[in-house]
């Protein structure tokens, strides 16, 4: 299983050749179609988990948008308080 820094570089890149927000089954599909975890036996589950945590984050790159989606944060914008 990759390091979390180069699974967030691979999200990154994924959502940035893709434009839109993608839902973690995608998410998790693709980066097995890629290699990142072509070891791992259930993709969609690992990104659900790993996109939660990384959206959580403050300076994360990557946000929720709610229903298993996750797209980019746009420049300069800041994450709203709870």
């Amino acid at each position: 299983m990759p390091r979390p820094d180069r699974f967030r570089k691979a999200v990154v890149e994924l959502l940035k050749q893709e434009g839109r927000p993608l839902h973690y089954t995608e998410i998790g599909r693709r980066l097995q179609e890629r290699g990142l975890w072509a070891s791992v036996r259930e993709p969609e589950k690992i990104a659900r988990i790993r996109l939660s945590a990384l959206a959580r984050w403050a300076r994360s790159p990557v946000v929720a948008l709610g229903r298993g989606l996750y797209g980019l944060r746009e420049e300069g914008s800041t994450r709203p308080e709870p």
